[in-house]
This record gives structure tokens, sequence and C-alpha cells, in this order.
């Protein structure tokens, strides 16, 4: 999971809130005004650099171009008189479809079994926001996420944590919870590893410079492309450059 930032709430959703109050996202909303929806979506593609809000997935490529659907953090369904979560801008995030849509995903990315499915797949209707971490909530400095190189694997950096986002980030790579030590995402991340230590040793051979071939490297795949969109896994390359990684995201003003 990587950091959220959102921009100001899309100027057709606000109006659109303030003359509909109680209106609901499905029905009302998102089948009312097809612009109204998009321009959303777009936003929310933008703010999050085009990766999913948990598994930092990216939402499209050359092979497929529809791994995303709006989140609600908060479950829509408990909007009452009070709340409308439904309709709140910082209610709203980007997935990826977890690996759950036969019809929409490459054999690449459906993931035959339900229990290795990920991101909001198992949150359903649960009210969890105590229970694992918003992405609204998880600071830019220090890096609280590291991935094991040899196995994929994303644990908590504890103590980088506070204390009272600790075991939610626990929790949120929880089987039960977003999955987010799949077996999946465990070999992407594993492979991108791979990859990004191929490339260092090219980047090498050709420089004869390793502290330059890091900063092109490191720079390459934690600055967004000319869409606005990071490279998948963003966290996975930050864990794997550490303080290479750390350095160029404040020189650079990242969440900023």
């Amino acid at each position: 999971m990587k950091r959220v930032k959102k921009s100001a709430v899309p100027q057709k959703l606000k109006e659109y809130a303030e003359q509909n109050p109680h209106a609901n996202w499905e029905n009302d909303f998102k089948n009312s005004c097809q612009d109204r929806h998009k321009e959303v979506m777009a936003q929310l593609k933008a703010d999050q650099g085009g990766l999913c809000c948990y598994c930092e997935m990216d939402f499209g490529s050359d092979e497929i171009r529809d791994d995303f659907r709006v989140e609600h953090f908060h479950p829509k369904s408990d909007s009452s008189e009070d709340k409308n979560w439904d309709l709140d801008w910082n209610n709203l995030f980007g997935c990826c479809l977890g690996g759950s849509d036969r019809y929409v995903l490459n054999e690449t990315r459906f993931i035959t079994d339900k229990r290795h499915r990920h991101s909001d797949v198992l949150k359903s209707d649960f009210v969890w926001d105590d229970e694992i971490l918003n992405p609204l909530e998880i600071p830019a400095f220090p890096a609280i996420f590291e991935v094991m190189a040899k196995s994929g694997e994303m644990r908590v950096i504890e103590e980088n944590c506070p204390p009272e986002l600790k075991q939610k980030a626990i929790n949120s790579l929880d089987e039960k919870k977003l999955n987010l030590n799949s077996p999946k995402l465990k070999e992407w991340r594993k492979s991108l590893i791979e990859k990004l230590r191929e490339q260092v040793i090219q980047e090498y051979e050709a420089s004869q410079d390793i502290s330059l071939a890091i900063v092109t490297i490191v720079e390459s795949q934690l600055s967004k492309d000319s869409y606005g969109n990071y490279p998948r896994f963003f966290s996975t390359v930050r864990s794997y450059f550490k303080s290479d990684a750390e350095e160029y995201l404040r020189r650079v003003g990242y969440d900023v």
C-alpha cells in the first residue's frame, strides 16, 4: 500500500452531491450521467498515479484496460440521513479487481482460487475503518512497508509505524482482510525485484558507475510517466532501493 493524496473534489461530483445529498452511487450518480462518473474515475486514477489503492497493481496496460473499479473505503451501504458515504470524495478510491472477474481479466490476472484473491474482494460491506489502513492516513515518510527480495512477501516496518497505525498495517496484509501477500502478488513483486537487479547490472555495465546506475533506475521506477502513472508496485521498488529511494523521493518532494 502507498499513500494516496487527494486532489480537490471534482466539480461535477461536488455539484451533484450538493443538489442530491441523499443520492446513491450506482443507481443515481453513476447511471444518471456518464460524464460525471468518467470525471470521477479519471481523477481517482490521476490522484493514485494509476495504481490500485491497496495492492499497487496498475489499472491497465496494452494487454488489459479494465482492471479498475471505484472503491468505497467505508461501505456505501452504511449511508444514512447524517452521512452519505456514496458521494463522499474522501471515501472514494480506485481499486483493481483483485483477480476476481473472469470476464474482464486476462489469464494472467484472473485468480481461480478464491482464497488467493486480494485487495477489496473480501472487504464487501464490512466496516473496517478501524481495522485496516485508509490510504489517506499512510505517511509519506518514513516507509512503513518493506518487501522481501527472496520471496516477494510484504512486511510492516513496525518501528516506522505511528503507534495508532501499526495494527492496521499488519491487518491490511492479513489473508482475511486485504490479503496483500497472496501468492500472485508475491510472485509479481519477486519478479519485479529480479528485473530491477538485472536493470542495475545493465546500467552499471554501460556506465561503470554503480551510483549512477542506481540513481537512473530509481528515477525511472519512482517517477510518473507522461500519462501521470507510476510503474506498478511502487512500495516494492522503494523497499528494494532503500536509502537511495528515500533520498530521491525527498528530493522530488514526494507527497508535496
